[in-house]
């Protein structure tokens, strides 16, 4: 298993000490969210988006995953209206362009908000998502990335495939390589989902995984998420795609320190290749 860590985690005034530390503790990927580094990051060249790639490069770090694409974009939903629904799919598809010039092979589409349903019957909205996800899968696949179904427990504001099983559905029901399942640890647990067997039961179309606390607090050994039992399940898989920490930031000046502690605690935990 490769280790990575969401760029959510520092400010851009802390990338350089972050990639220091980084290189310390021997990781070697990052999960970047494109919002933070641009004001409009589907309006990026693609010289801008390679020198960026380029300065992880040089510090032996990989970009290796997408998320937070909607982010500061509600007015981008899937449920909406159609007219809405196909702008929401010309800026995702722009991510998903992006991520094939910078090589990062995997997207997160979390979102909570976007993709209420609200008054909206669940077999209407399935049919409507599966359309949906369906053509960016098409153009996933055309760019070499995937995209991956994050399910967001009700606490996250989220009543559209909110637990594991929910989204396995989904995405087996769009049944295209460029769509697949991602799983984060803390929905699982506040879903009330049973760690171990999500990840062996959706093993087949689980394609990138974060690690986090509930309300993206500090990664850290809780009670309520059992670490333990996903690196076991995760084993058991056999998988060698990305583990990624994902964690808001915290107070000012902690961010490289609280960093270093959850990377090694993941790493004292989870299987990560050296």
């Amino acid at each position: 298993m490769k280790l990575a860590v969401s760029s959510i985690a520092w400010t851009n005034e802390e990338e350089e000490a972050i990639a220091s530390k980084l290189q310390e503790l021997g990781v070697r990927h990052v999960e970047i969210a494109p919002t933070k580094l641009w004001d409009d990051p589907t309006m990026t060249t693609a010289e801008d988006a390679k020198r960026y790639v380029e300065w992880w490069a040089q510090r032996g770090i990989t970009v290796s995953a997408f998320q937070s694409m909607l982010f500061a974009r509600p007015d981008l939903t899937i449920f909406e209206s159609a007219e809405i629904r196909t702008e929401t799919i010309n800026y995702m598809s722009r991510f998903l362009e992006l991520a094939g010039v910078m090589g990062a092979k995997k997207l997160v589409f979390g979102s909570p908000k976007n993709r209420r349903r609200g008054d909206m019957d669940l077999e209407n909205a399935t049919s409507i998502a599966t359309d949906f996800f369906g053509t960016l899968g098409d153009v996933a696949a055309r760019e070499g990335v995937v995209l991956c179904l994050e399910p967001n427990a009700p606490q996250y504001n989220c009543d559209f495939i909110t637990n594991a099983a929910e989204g396995a559905e989904l995405v087996r029901r769009v049944n295209n390589p460029g769509f697949g399942l991602h799983l984060d640890t803390a929905c699982m647990a506040l879903a009330g989902d049973d760690l171990g067997d999500s990840i062996r039961n959706f093993s087949d179309i689980l394609e990138h995984f974060h690690i986090s606390s509930p309300m993206l607090g500090q990664v850290e050994d809780l009670e309520e998420v059992d670490h333990r039992a996903a690196a076991r399940a995760l084993n058991d898989i056999n998988y060698d795609k990305i583990l990624s920490i994902e964690m808001r930031p915290g107070d000012a000046g902690t961010n490289v320190e609280c960093l270093e502690k959850a990377v090694r605690f993941v790493q004292s935990v989870y299987d990560i290749d050296k």
